[in-house]
């Protein structure tokens, strides 16, 4: 459910982060929409915002019966994206009334089902949630894009005969790399930053992003220099992550503006 807590204490502690780029998924946190509407920015049928009883928090909900719920998205070819979403199936009774699978799918080919890191249906193209019932779940899996596929489709459907299944915190997200980012040599001070934040490298840096602590984009600066200062005045007061790419190559760092 709803994680600002989590991610603060999460930027709090760590120096340096793998931090993941905006979520691809619009609507994710099912905030927007009145409850009983169809879901904006999703397509499906019989899928509403909700109401969580048990927690009160907006969700989206897959209704009574049959129903699903889908996105559309733009990916590149070679590159590894998570999804990630919490769940409840909603009521009690039986399990075999609690069957959804999650898939992605390529757009202008939907019989086409990528392939899933982490699936866990008999040719691992699909997510089969947990059976469990009146539970806050998480499911999670990634997914490598094929040569050729530049759009894709998250679908989650049931069948008919089951339960209604509220969904929340749905994000689809590309991690950044920085397993090859030590070769560059980057520094950035001082930290704590008043007003001015230096920039080194050993190669150009191409740009830097940076991102409050609730991961929205508050500014972006094109360098391609090796050496530079940016002005971080305008900002209030608080924690930010400066992500960094060189040559393709992505690091994230946590900085403190006084």
């Amino acid at each position: 459910m709803k994680k600002i807590t989590f991610l603060l204490i999460t930027f709090v502690l760590s120096t340096v982060v793998t931090f993941a780029q905006t979520n691809l998924l619009l609507n994710g946190d099912f905030e927007t929409g009145s409850a009983g509407d169809p879901i904006p920015s999703w397509g499906g049928f019989k899928n509403r915002i909700a109401n969580d009883d048990l927690t009160s928090a907006k969700v989206g909900q897959i209704e009574n019966g049959d129903g699903s719920m889908f996105q559309e998205f733009a990916v590149t070819p070679g590159e590894t994206y998570d999804v990630t979403f919490d769940y409840r199936w909603v009521g009690a009774g039986g399990a075999a009334n609690a069957a959804l699978t999650v898939r992605i799918k390529e757009v202008g080919n939907l019989a086409n089902n990528l392939a899933l890191n982490g699936g866990n249906n008999g040719d691992g193209t699909g997510y089969t949630l947990n059976t469990a019932l009146d539970t806050w779940m998480n499911a999670s899996f990634s997914f490598t894009v094929p040569a050729g596929i530049t759009n894709v489709r998250l679908l989650c459907f049931k069948p008919n005969g089951n339960k209604p299944l509220n969904i929340d915190d749905a994000s689809v997200t590309q991690t950044l790399s920085t397993s090859d980012f030590q070769q560059y040599d980057f520094q950035s001070y001082p930290n704590p930053v008043k007003d001015i934040l230096n920039l080194s490298a050993n190669s150009s840096i191409n740009r830097v992003e940076v991102y409050n602590m609730f991961g929205s984009l508050v500014k972006t600066i094109a360098i391609n220099n090796s050496r530079t200062s940016i002005n971080l005045s305008d900002l209030t007061s608080g924690i930010y992550i400066l992500k960094t790419e060189i040559e393709g190559n992505f690091n994230s760092v946590k900085f403190i503006k006084q």
